[in-house]
């Protein structure tokens, strides 16, 4: 794709401006220009409200990268606009809204007066970019108010679902010993709770519990793996 090929079609549209800036072929300075010449039209492009589902779907087709860290800072920065978009705020409120959302949940319990595409898009984009114990915090909520428990857990746990193994595929993102800890005890809770309250049998509960027991190690020795290349990598510089 060439810029020249880009400048001159008319109207640029949203889908337009990420084949430009997601594009192998186009130099950062030619897409900076690109940027600078319709700033105008990109401008109405990108002046929409999305829904939840739109962010889901966004965010799947942009996904981060292993021993990228630059340009995953970038792609967070566009995350955080889109999330605006999405909950109709400034990108700048968005720190705020996510750390309502989470005393919320602590002082109310609940998140009930949010529409769900919402809520699963601050959840999704906390599991992209959130600190530790954000997502742990959410982890617990998303737990906690499932109608299947196991579907959950099984979905959160595996790669490429947008969940917690996603998080820590990353090497910035490292699971250490306490961090594996407060996680399987976050989902034990979980999982007794769920049994207790009828909605898995015992057997259910405990195959259940000893297989994320199992997945959480997996998770975190990826992830001393992935820190462990990322220091070769380094070295060799």
């Amino acid at each position: 794709m060439e810029v020249s090929a880009v400048n001159s079609v008319s109207p640029i549209t949203l889908n337009k401006v990420y084949e430009v800036l997601t594009s192998n072929k186009i130099s950062q300075a030619q897409k900076t220009e690109f940027m600078r010449q319709n700033k105008t039209e990109i401008r109405r492009a990108l002046d929409v409200k999305l829904s939840g589902l739109d962010f889901k779907v966004l965010m799947e087709n942009r996904p981060l990268q292993k021993f990228k860290p630059i340009k995953n800072s970038f792609t967070k920065r566009g995350d955080k606009i889109l999330l605006a978009k999405t909950l109709d705020i400034e990108p700048c409120e968005v720190d705020n809204y996510i750390k309502n959302a989470e005393n919320s949940i602590t002082k109310i319990n609940g998140l009930d007066f949010l529409p769900k595409d919402k809520l699963d898009a601050i959840k999704s984009y906390v599991y992209r970019h959130g600190s530790i114990d954000g997502i742990t915090f959410f982890l617990d909520y998303e737990l906690r108010t499932s109608k299947d428990i196991i579907k959950t857990l099984y979905r959160t746990l595996e790669y490429h679902t947008g969940g917690i193994a996603d998080y820590f595929i990353r090497p910035i993102h490292r699971m250490t010993n306490k961090t594996m800890i407060h996680l399987y005890n976050v989902i034990d809770k979980n999982i007794k709770n769920a049994c207790n309250a009828g909605d898995i049998n015992e057997e259910q509960a405990d195959k259940t519990a000893r297989w994320a027991l199992i997945r959480i190690y997996q998770i975190q020795n990826n992830s001393k793996l992935i820190n462990a290349i990322k220091t070769y990598k380094e070295l060799k510089q």
